[in-house]
């Protein structure tokens, strides 16, 4: 099944690549449309806003419904495909709104409880998926339903807003945590967007200032509400808002509950038990909107890192997204395919990706990150990327317009390349290296096509607290070994086990083998460019060296769901190799 609106849009170019985010894109979206089990059938859907208690987690009332309405929404914006699944939904779901403006079970009255706040959870989801669908679809009938709810949740400040409340709510509660109130936040800005009603603006303010985050929080929650609290900024201007994102950013990256693969645990330490494909989306879209905002390259590069590695790591064989236990070590083998949350969520991500390709600033067109995608300035200079960087380390701009005058083109040099040759023609261009791109002014041509070839570095890593253990990565790309591609690897001294590597210690670059063409994975989301040979010395027998394949945790999606993965591995000092062997 093809869905061809946002294919072009995210991407534009053939499908099957390694590093093409069309394949991962449709995976989920058919996934979501005409996958299962479960069906996302209408009525299965709709069962939190009925209420009607046949599935799991319909108790947050809304949940399911908002993402479905909202993940698909987006999609139909930006890809112009008119979907009648999500049609019937809406339509069905205008009819449940209860007089008081929510969706679903009753409230306890007069006080704030734990099944009251699975409710606002729910119909926080439920607000924000109003207003996404209304920015594909203005009708006002969705728009009124919005505003009805929207005065709900403005009712529900005075109690649930209030600082006895705040502290009732931040213990170990993780799901009905005060997160379920705080994450209202989205919508109502939304809300306030939308209709410019200073009665919604002012409840968000009030909510933000609530936005903390706390020991074993629910970090999808807190991510969410951050997210709200940059939307706040972002529409009022208010500097101070923009601050207390920044500040919770750098927290967060400091307090070590963003883990060194790019990825989120489902609560914040000291409960880090494994991660959350909600979590994921939520962190990979709050970089991609601080970018936007403060064009700060600290953001672009987390954004970049977690789509390429967690991002991905999290996506199911299915399209769903989920969780995925954590371990000392690395990963697995326990999963869960959380289509209740994170499958909707995941999609939601992605027109986002696509945004944040290419970006226009003063005149010059940035080439930000190594994905297929479009980039234009008006019509007069539209640029397409078409990625090979996982399968031969290139990656092609064509250019599709250009006018009779120059235009600049600025090409990302990122942190995990040394250089980036570019290639017009046959001709190699010298460009100007600035603030971290590669600047070229021209007049170009139609049809003209630059060949970027990237010199990646292949680097060791440190485990945070644990320097005894190391972790490779190849570019953008983080490496683990699986039990899958090697069985041998793991065993009951699999953590005894020590890789032999040679290292650069002023550089942390190191030395490994590329595996061979016959050895490389043929499995449709393979990196044959991040794919090395690991020797290793075995726990139980280092007289005998053995030798593992060493491949980018992003290629979990093609695996088995309870595949087990190693990031952290002793390293055997140098001439152990040869010391075993003559013992």
């Amino acid at each position: 099944m093809r869905f061809h609106g946002l294919t072009v849009l995210l991407l534009g170019c053939s499908l099957g690549l390694a590093d093409d985010l069309t394949a991962r894109f449709e995976l989920t979206l058919n996934r979501v449309l005409k996958g299962g089990p479960p069906a996302y059938l209408p009525g299965f859907v709709l069962a939190d806003a009925i209420p009607q208690h046949t599935r799991r987690f319909t108790e947050y009332c809304g949940d399911v419904s908002g993402r479905y309405i909202g993940a698909l929404s987006v999609y139909s914006k930006a890809s112009g495909a008119r979907l009648s699944e999500l049609e019937n939904v809406v339509r069905k779901l205008l009819t449940l709104q209860r007089a008081d403006g929510h969706f679903g079970d009753p409230l306890d009255s007069g006080r704030a409880t734990t099944r009251n706040m699975a409710i606002l959870w729910g119909n926080g989801r439920l607000l924000i998926g109003l207003l996404e669908y209304y920015q594909y679809n203005q009708r006002a009938e969705v728009l009124a339903a919005a505003r009805k709810l929207g005065d709900f949740f403005a009712g529900m400040a005075p109690l649930y807003n209030s600082e006895e409340v705040q502290q009732q709510f931040s213990g170990d509660l993780l799901a009905v945590g005060y997160i379920c109130w705080t994450q209202c936040l989205e919508g109502l800005v939304e809300l306030a967007r939308v209709t410019g009603e200073n009665k919604y603006l002012d409840t968000a303010r009030a909510v933000a200032a609530r936005v903390d985050r706390f020991p074993a929080q629910h970090s999808h929650g807190f991510l969410t509400s951050l997210r709200g609290v940059l939307d706040l900024h972002r529409l009022s201007g208010d500097a101070k808002l923009l601050a207390q994102v920044e500040t919770q950013w750098q927290a967060l990256v400091e307090s070590g509950n963003v883990l060194p693969h790019g990825a989120i645990p489902e609560a914040f330490a000291p409960k880090i038990k494994r991660d959350e494909g909600c979590s994921e989306a939520d962190w990979l879209r709050l970089n991609i909107a601080l970018w936007n905002t403060t064009r700060k390259q600290q953001y672009l590069q987390a954004a970049e890192w977690t789509l390429f590695n967690e991002f991905q790591f999290n996506q199911f064989r299915t399209g769903d997204f989920g969780h995925r236990d954590l371990s000392a070590l690395g990963a697995g083998p326990a999963s869960a395919r959380a289509w209740w949350c994170c499958t909707l969520h995941g999609l939601r991500a992605f027109p986002e990706i696509a945004a944040c390709v290419f970006h226009e600033e003063n005149g010059t067109l940035f080439y930000d990150l190594p994905v297929n995608g479009y980039g234009r300035i008006g019509n007069d200079f539209v640029v397409h990327a078409d990625s090979q960087l996982g399968t031969v380390g290139i990656i092609n701009l064509d250019i599709q317009a250009a006018g009779k005058s120059s235009q600049s083109l600025a090409i990302r040099l990122p942190q995990w390349a040394r250089n980036v040759g570019i290639n017009l023609g046959g001709k190699k261009l010298d460009g100007i290296l600035r603030n971290g791109y590669i600047h070229l002014t021209r007049t170009w041509k139609k049809n003209d096509r630059l060949l970027l070839a990237y010199d990646i570095r292949t680097r060791i890593m440190k485990k945070p607290g644990q320097t005894n253990l190391v972790a490779f990565t190849h570019g953008p790309w983080f490496l683990g070994v699986d039990n899958q591609g090697s069985p041998d690897f793991f065993g009951e001294l699999t953590a005894l086990n020590r890789v032999i590597a040679i290292s650069t210690p002023s550089t942390g670059e190191v030395t490994l083998e590329r595996v061979s063409s016959r050895q490389q994975s043929r499995t449709p989301f393979a990196v044959p460019m991040a794919e090395f040979n690991l020797r290793y010395l075995p726990g139980g027998y280092p007289a005998q060296p053995q030798q593992a394949v060493l491949r980018p945790i992003a290629e979990q999606t093609s695996l088995h769901d309870n595949t087990e993965w190693i990031f952290w591995f002793q390293t055997a000092p140098p001439g152990e190799e040869l010391k075993t062997q003559r013992e």
